[in-house]
């Protein structure tokens, strides 16, 4: 075999500019799959990504449409593993295309800012080349900053296929003017260039390709004989459980009229065939999608569209052209859309994430909602076929909005060895980081047999341990004597086993914010509405760990309400419960902190009960079942003061309160049957008092830097009351900050963390005491100066041997200002308070409390009259 090892072209060569590639202006660049090379013998970009080498056996390698993967080109076939094509001057044989060089798109398929190219791991680039007529060729790329590099040579005509290859990074190869990037990077566009004819003139020259790799240093730069190809064939993009078929109970398989409820600019529906068949008839043909009960747009976001067209591709905007599909959804009376994305003529089936990063990007630029996929509840749904203004026939065979893959028992991870290789074993892995080869073993030595192979997983490792609930990548490595090859998941899979009853320790953390729907942070860029839930990602965000987290706590803050309302926080997955964290009036900014098991997804969901509100939730700590080295156990104390700007307690003897942007630290341990040594954690309740300004409050631990986070919003006059869990900082206190107006504020440590006490076991939320309905109690509220007894561990998930409850106390129908004082029965009742009740509206707090002998509290009103709720979320044994 000839194998011609070139630097630099002879003759000529005539660069023709195209347009910049979009620098990162839509998705953010996802990561390049790049095996190491004792996984991956092939060593070749194609086979590693795609588990798909550039061998033209199929229309996966390039679009074998003239304008698609072949421009300036009269015809191009596809056949006998050859990919042949008639080439005219500037030429391009696009075998990594970025669509967005032309338009902002969303990427699927074999896109390059989907699936860039690893600059510095894939080096080399050979290929089996023949051409019928002498022409300048070249190597070109672009990479994700827009810049373009070029390599060019002469490939003169020969009877047969000779063998090309380039080393890419030898700079003295980069002879184009203005076409010198060096490769390195994100690799985003790849392709092969004809320059012009050697003889002159724009004579059509046909050019064969029957290989091409991009290979590493290390590899053969020939496509090796016997080594297994692995394809991981589910989990993949698609995701899992569908929404139309779940939900709704039918899928949009288009098997009869009823997937359908709106349709414009089309013509000649039928369903006769099992599919949707029709045509086009001007620029904006769309199908509407029958929906049935919400459209959970957190859950089911991965979006697959099989579709088919006749005709032919341009994305010019005549008829015959306009080859452009989009969805399109309404949330609030309001269309909005995404990006377009490029459709082709044939069939293909084509597969995108809803939600993008950042939430924005997955809209068109030119859309007055861009708040993102998750978070809305749309009321109809579309799918926009094509801009061509022209007739062009379609067929569309299926639309799915899917979940990512999950199980709770076991899942069937299927594969194939795509090459046949004989002899071939197969090991699995599984890995948090979507890219990472460092993953965890869960099956061994499968032998591979010829067609679809599968392997069910029960969530456990190779040695037969349990796995956290998280969401994994799958990933499979074959071998034989040959060699060996990996083959990725296109897509997740979240294991989510029931999680039971589990002593659980706390990881305090310096606040970081996880949600912000005022400006998309945690993902979700619209306020809730009316009966809306979203499911926040609490798991390996903010500090918190991937995995092995049973429960999050975070203050979550309501802030520009439009209605009296609720908001409930329970396990993802898990049914919602009659409970609520946080009472809210229009207009007004409050917070609460929240303590709620995460669900086996590692999320939580929050749900608005009417009206429309935004919110923010800041993560003050963890959760884990495995103790960690500060200890994490909880102790509850008779609550004690330790901080009262207005007597002087904890200041010093100081009585003034804390000037705006003004902060105090307060010292926490040594004080309050606290210990001095061995503290991670505190739990206070911290009122604010008479405050003149609006603004709020931030509590963390002394020494660090105020975090971008709040414990409190407090307008003036307003008394506000927050349970603060806090990590201990430098010298054993805490740092309370005052943003506006001056405020006086008091602390009373109810418990605290260390190596001693009692382990935390999260519940599914409940409500245990409603002295408006009885639930728990006697009906009616509870008077001036009296006193109720709230039973905690009947009708209750709170076990009688527990020592302490995690619950939220909400003043409801209060007759006058007061406080409420909730302690452990057979204690003296503290100088302490647990919640403000005022007139007018609800009031709610949560509160640590140790419980008395007997498994109960007691509550004690100040003044008027109030009802009382107490919902529980967890214990402590």
């Amino acid at each position: 075999m000839l194998v011609l090892v070139l630097t630099a072209g002879l003759l000529p060569f005539a660069a023709q500019p195209a347009n910049a590639v979009t620098p990162g202006t839509q998705l953010d660049l996802t990561g390049a799959l790049s095996p190491p090379a004792n996984l991956s013998t092939s060593g070749d970009f194609a086979t590693d990504t795609f588990s798909d080498p550039w061998d033209f056996s199929n229309a996966e390698d390039i679009i074998p449409i003239v304008g698609a993967g072949v421009a300036n080109a009269d015809a191009v076939d596809l056949s006998g593993g050859v990919l042949t094509a008639a080439t005219r001057n500037y030429a391009e044989l696009r075998l990594l295309m970025n669509w967005s060089q032309t338009s902002p798109v969303l990427p699927w398929g074999h896109d390059g800012w989907k699936r860039p190219i690893d600059g510095g791991r894939y080096t080399q680039m050979t290929m089996r080349i023949r051409a019928e007529a002498n022409m300048s060729f070249a190597i070109r790329w672009w990479n994700a900053a827009g810049q373009e590099g070029l390599i060019g040579f002469d490939l003169l005509a020969t009877p047969g296929f000779q063998t090309v290859h380039f080393d890419l990074t030898n700079r003295s190869n980069y002879k184009a003017a203005g076409a010198a990037a060096v490769w390195g990077g994100h690799i985003v566009r790849f392709e092969l260039f004809r320059g012009i004819a050697l003889a002159g003139g724009d004579p059509a020259i046909n050019v064969q390709l029957d290989w091409a790799r991009l290979h590493r240093a290390d590899a053969s730069q020939t496509p090796p004989a016997g080594v297994p190809l692995p394809v991981v064939i589910t989990p993949n993009e698609e995701g899992g459980a569908d929404y139309a078929t779940v939900e709704r109970g039918n899928p949009w398989d288009f098997a009869g009229m009823d997937d359908v409820n709106l349709t414009n600019d089309v013509a000649f529906l039928s369903t006769a065939s099992g599919d949707l068949t029709g045509a086009s008839v001007a620029n904006d043909p769309f199908i509407g999608l029958a929906l049935g009960p919400p459209l959970n747009t957190d859950r089911y976001h991965r979006l697959t569209v099989d579709v088919c067209y006749n005709g032919g591709f341009s994305l010019g905007g005549g008829a015959g052209q306009g080859m452009v599909g989009r969805m399109a959804w309404m949330p609030a009376g309001t269309w909005t859309e995404t990006q377009d994305f490029i459709v082709f003529p044939g069939c293909h089936r084509m597969s995108i994430d809803m939600s993008t990063t950042p939430p924005g990007a997955i809209h068109d630029q030119n859309s007055s909602i861009v708040s993102g996929w998750r978070g809305q509840r749309p009321t109809r749904l579309r799918f926009d076929l094509n801009e061509d203004p022209g007739a062009r026939a379609f067929t569309l065979r299926e639309i799915r909005l899917a979940d990512d893959a999950a199980f709770s028992s076991s899942y069937p991870i299927t594969f194939a060895d795509a090459a046949g290789a004989a002899n071939t074993k197969a090991d699995i892995y599984v890995t948090t980081t979507r890219g990472s080869y460092s993953g965890t073993q869960i099956a061994s030595n499968i032998s591979v047999v010829g067609g679809v192979n599968t392997f069910n997983w029960n969530g456990t490792d190779v040695a037969g341990s349990a796995m956290a609930n998280g969401t994994y990548w799958v990933y499979i490595v074959m071998h034989n004597t040959s060699g060996s090859g990996v083959g990725y998941a296109s897509g997740p899979l979240r294991e989510e086993k029931p999680v039971p009853p589990t002593p659980s320790y706390f990881v305090p953390l310096t606040p970081s914010r996880l949600l912000d729907t005022r400006t998309g942070e945690g993902g979700n860029i619209v306020p809730l509405n009316t009966g809306v839930f979203t499911e926040l990602n609490v798991a390996g965000v903010g500090g918190v760990p991937a995995t092995g987290v049973t429960a999050v706590v975070m203050n979550v803050t309501v802030t520009e309400p439009t209605w009296f309302g609720f908001i409930t926080a329970w396990p993802s997955g898990e049914p919602q419960p009659l409970v609520s964290n946080l009472n809210f009036v229009p207009g007004q900014t409050v917070p609460n902190l929240v303590t709620v098991k995460l669900g086996a997804n590692g999320k939580v969901n929050l749900f608005n009960s009417i009206g429309s509100t935004h919110l923010i939730a800041d993560v003050a700590g963890y959760y884990t079942a495995s103790p960690p080295p500060s200890g994490g156990r909880f102790t509850a104390v008779t609550p004690a003061r330790l901080l009262d700007t207005r007597d002087g307690t904890g200041t010093g003897g100081s009585t003034a309160p804390i000037a705006q942007a003004g902060s105090i630290n307060l010292s926490v341990t040594g004080v309050g049957a606290v210990p001095s040594t061995g503290v991670s954690g505190v739990a206070l309740n911290v009122t604010v008092d008479q405050p003149t300004g609006t603004g709020f409050l931030t509590v963390w631990p002394a020494g660090e830097a105020r975090p971008n986070a709040s414990t409190h919003n407090y307008v003036p006059g307003l008394t506000v009351a927050n349970l603060v869990v806090s990590k201990v900082g430098a010298n054993g206190q805490v740092s309370i900050f005052n943003s506006a107006g001056s405020s006086h504020v008091v602390a009373d440590v109810i418990g605290y963390f260390s190596a001693r006490g009692g382990a935390f076991v999260p519940v599914a939320p409940q409500r245990l005491v409603d002295t408006r309905d009885g639930t728990g109690v006697r009906p009616g509220g509870i008077g001036q100066g009296q006193s109720l007894g709230l039973p905690m561990t009947t009708n209750s998930p709170v076990p009688s041997g527990a020592t302490a409850v995690i619950v939220n106390v909400t003043s409801v129908n209060s007759s006058a200002p007061s406080f409420v004082t909730v302690w452990p029965t057979g204690s003296p009742m503290p100088l302490a308070s647990t919640l403000n009740p005022v007139i007018g509206r609800p009031v709610p707090n949560q509160a640590y409390l140790r419980l008395g002998p007997d498994g109960s509290l007691q509550a004690y009103n100040n003044a008027g009259d109030t009802d009382l709720i107490v919902d529980v979320f967890g214990y402590v044994l």
